[in-house]
Order: C-alpha cells, then sequence, then structure tokens
C-alpha cells in the first residue's frame, strides 16, 4: 500500500444518529473506500463524527466527490488537526462539556417520555434510545475520574531525549509513501555511528511544529534546541566551493550550512547534471544534521542505561575487569566521561573490552583527565590509522609563542585550576588554523598540542572548527609518515 498513491475524503455524521452513521459506512465501502480514521468532534450545535476513508487513486475519477485530496502528508496533518486536547486540563474540561451536554440530552428524552401522547413502540424506543445515553454517561463520568486523578500526572513525567521537529512544508519527509524516506535515513545514520564509533544514539521522534518558518527544520536534546536550518524537498544541496565553473540561475537558493559554516546551493533537482556529484537531498541533510549533532552532544545524549549496556558486554566477555575497577577505581560517571570525551572526539568505543584492560591497567591514575591521557595513548594507532591517507598524515603544530600563550589561559590557586579564556583569542587562533588549512588544502585539520592541553584545546577551538582533530605529539606513533605542514 505504501507505494501507491493514496486518495482522502472526509465525511462528517451525528454522533447521535447511528443510523446515518451506518448508512454513510456502507455507502462508502460499496464505493471501494476503507475507513482510515475516525473523531469526536464539536460543532456549534452538536457532536458529529468526523471519518476519514481513503483508497487507492483512480486513474479517471468520475467520483462527485469534490473534496478528495490527493497528497501524500494528508493523513499527518488531519491527524493534527483532529487530535486529542493537548493537556490534562483542556481534556478535563472538554469531558466536562460533554457530560453537561450528554444530561441535557437526556433531559429532553425524559421530558419526551412523560408525554401522555406516546406509541408503545415510541415509548420503546425512547426507552431504549434513554438506556444508550445513561450507558455513555457513565463512561463519560468514569473518563473524568480517570482524567482527575493524581496517578495518570505520573506517565507525563517523561522526557523526549532526541527529538526533530519538522514545519509543514517538509512534513512529508516522514511519510512511509516518500521514496526519500527521513525514517529510514535515520536508521542509516545509527547503523554508520554504530559501525564506525560503537555509538548507538537513542531513539530519534519527529513532531510537526508549527513555531518553525517556513522548510525549516529544528533538533532539540532534552528540549534544548542545539540546531536550526532549512531544506528543499525536490532540491539537491551541492557545496558552492565544489561547483567550479557554475553560474548560479533563478531557480537556485543559497544559504550558510549550518554544520560546516560553507556557502550551501541548493539546485532543482531536474536540473542537476549527470556528470555532477549527486550531492544532497533534504532527507540525507536532515540525516546528517543528525549524525552531526549526535557526536557533538554525545554527553548529553549517552546515559547511565547507555553505560550499563557497554558494561554488560564487558561482563560477556571478561567480568574479572568490571569486578576489578568498578566502583572501586572508577565510578560510572568517570566512565561516562571517558566514553563520551572518546566519541566525541571521533574515537572508536567499539572494542570496549580492549578499552576496559586499558581502564584497568591505569586505574590509579589520580584524575579521570589523566586516565582520559592513557586511554588515547593505548589507542594511539587506531587513532592515527584512521586519521591517515594512504599512510600519511598531515599535522598543524601550535609555535612556541602560542604555546605559552594557551598555558597562559590556566590560573593557579590554593584549590583547582581555572581556565580563563578571551574568546576573540579563540576565534584568532581558530581562523589562523583554518587560514593555514585552507592554504595547504587540508578539509580536516589535525592539530599537534603537548599532551597536558590537547582536551582543553579540543574543547574550546572545536567550537569554531569543523571536523577538528587534536592530537597529543605522543600519540603521533612511527608506524605512520607524519608531516608537519606549518605551524601557527
Amino acid at each position: 500500500m505504501f507505494s501507491k498513491k493514496m486518495q482522502y475524503v472526509i465525511k462528517s455524521v451525528p454522533t447521535d444518529d447511528k443510523q446515518a452513521l451506518e448508512n454513510l459506512l456502507n455507502e462508502m465501502s460499496e464505493a471501494g473506500w476503507d475507513l482510515y480514521t475516525m473523531h469526536e468532534v464539536e460543532t456549534d450545535s452538536s457532536f458529529d463524527f468526523n471519518c476519514i476513508f481513503m483508497r487507492e487513486k483512480q486513474e479517471e475519477d468520475t467520483t462527485d466527490l469534490d473534496d478528495i485530496v490527493n497528497i501524500t502528508s494528508f493523513k499527518y496533518r488531519m491527524e493534527k488537526m483532529l487530535a486529542a486536547p493537548s493537556s490534562p486540563y483542556a481534556s478535563c474540561k472538554e469531558i466536562q462539556l460533554k457530560i453537561s451536554n450528554q444530561k441535557d440530552r437526556i433531559k429532553k428524552i425524559k421530558s419526551q417520555l412523560e408525554s401522555e401522547n406516546l406509541s408503545p413502540d415510541k415509548k420503546k424506543q425512547l426507552n431504549e434510545q434513554m438506556s444508550d445515553e445513561l450507558r455513555h454517561l457513565d463512561s463519560l463520568k468514569q473518563a473524568l475520574v480517570n482524567e482527575i486523578s493524581p496517578e495518570t500526572m505520573y506517565s507525563a513525567i517523561k522526557e523526549e531525549k532526541f527529538v526533530v521537529n519538522l514545519s509543514e512544508e517538509i512534513l512529508e519527509l516522514i511519510s512511509m509513501e516518500a521514496n526519500d524516506n527521513l525514517l529510514a535515513e535515520t536508521v542509516k545514520v545509527r547503523q554508520n555511528l554504530a559501525e564506525s564509533l560503537g555509538y548507538v544514539i537513542p531513539h530519534i521522534h519527529f513532531h510537526n511544529s508549527d513555531e518553525l518558518m517556513q522548510n525549516e527544520f529544528c533538533i532539540k536534546i532534552h528540549d534544548i534546541e542545539v540546531f536550526r536550518t532549512v531544506v528543499f524537498p525536490g532540491y539537491n544541496a551541492f557545496y558552492k566551493d565544489d561547483l567550479k565553473g557554475y553560474t548560479l540561475e533563478e531557480n537556485d537558493i543559497v544559504f550558510d550550512d549550518e554544520i560546516t559554516g560553507k556557502k550551501l546551493v541548493w539546485i532543482l533537482r531536474d536540473k542537476v547534471k549527470d556528470f555532477w556529484q549527486q550531492g544532497m537531498t533534504a532527507v540525507e541533510y536532515i540525516g546528517k544534521a543528525i549524525e552531526t549533532i549526535a557526536v557533538k552532544e554525545v554527553s548529553d545524549i549517552m546515559d547511565y542505561n547507555d553505560i550499563n549496556k557497554y558494561v554488560e558486554k564487558v561482563i560477556e566477555s571478561n567480568s574479572f575487569l568490571v569486578d576489578n575497577i568498578i566502583p572501586d577505581f572508577i565510578t560510572a560517571s568517570d566512565l561516562k566521561y571517558l566514553l563520551t570525551c572518546l566519541v566525541r572526539e571521533h574515537v572508536s568505543v567499539k572494542n570496549i573490552v580492549y578499552i576496559f584492560e586499558k581502564i584497568n591497567d591505569y586505574a590509579n591514575e589520580p584524575t579521570k583527565e589523566d586516565l582520559l591521557d592513557k586511554v588515547r595513548l593505548a589507542l594511539s594507532k587506531h587513532i592515527v590509522r584512521d586519521l591517515a591517507k594512504d599512510g600519511e598524515l598531515k599535522v598543524i603544530e601550535f609555535s612556541d609563542e602560542l604555546i605559552e600563550k594557551v598555558y597562559g589561559f590556566f590560573k593557579e590557586d590554593e584549590e583547582e585550576s581555572v581556565i580563563r579564556i578571551d574568546s576573540s583569542e579563540v576565534q584568532d587562533i581558530a581562523l589562523k588554523l583554518m587560514k593555514l588549512a585552507k592554504s595547504k588544502k587540508i578539509s580536516k585539520p589535525t592539530l599537534a598540542v603537548p599532551m597536558d592541553i590537547r582536551h582543553m584545546v579540543f574543547v574550546i577551538l572545536s567550537e569554531f572548527v569543523e571536523d577538528l582533530t587534536v592530537l597529543a605529539h605522543e600519540e603521533l606513533v612511527s608506524d605512520f609518515d607524519i608531516k608537519f605542514v606549518g605551524k601557527i
């Protein structure tokens, strides 16, 4: 069914007219329509059933039903329009109104029953109707009891960790009927991250949002917006720098890419040349944004349930490692810090047993930062192997003057080390780094610094430099050709 184009139509009947509802269902069934969904809605004077019917699109439709809509996102929009109230308060108010109206109906039937000029058949009919209405009133009263119960509030104490909100114009991207399907793309993203980093992102919730502008989408982590931009279905996106010699046309759309900071050109799909790279569709771009945010915000996404899953994997292989180091040498929070720091810097934690072996070797390190350094040293061959191209890794260094300046960011006192950084100074370092990388035709710069400032340098510079890798000099293993291309 999902590969076929569907038609939808809405029909309404009063909720208290059972015969009219039966006639409608029979009539539509005979015409080849299936009931898609049915909702009770309030009108100015009564309550009606809004029935949505669906069927496969007819090649030559001669029906007189002039309110057929042939758009794949129709059902999402209608479900939104006919959805139940969004809050317990609104639901409570609606049920109270229904109870009030129901009592009025029962009162009318009762007044009719008290009439002296009723035939036996009419009296029987009214008694049956009264019984139905009383049962319906009882069900409404029970619904109200359930709604006002405090127990129902506990079900609301939950939070969607990873949310992608979509504007109305791009809602069809999550439709099962769309060839370019966002749901399938998220499976691809999850698989890629699991295979490359050993990191499994949680379930992603997709919602329609009225707060977004046309063609916008945004990503929220724990209900905090961390990313927002636009996409254009029917277009392919290309980085402007990759379109050498291309002259922009009237229908092209140019935007700043919120992921890389580069200029992004959206070109109508039927205008894309066959010999070009195919660029990114709207779905692929959203998938790339999801993957980028999943790694960047890993410390907020990976929770202790995820940590337990890694621990369980180690227990299956070597329970001694877990028994020996948790919690006597490191806590669950230390382990979470270690794994999220590795993933954040695109270091795979897939070989989790080996990582636990190294944690066990260095568990007596005084701080979790020291433990992170030692674990990274143990993984240095893997790290450099993943970065090197054809056995060669191009590396940028800090000058002695800049190293001294960075050390000056630290201020020691009797209790702790405090980092005091002027953002303009960091931006200046980032600009110099990107300028040098561009002159050497390096798209993903690798920077080498002293080990004791490595992590801090990554934290402050990664906010300004996309796809940055910061290595300690000690991590530059001799198995590969390390080529120093310049200093800043």
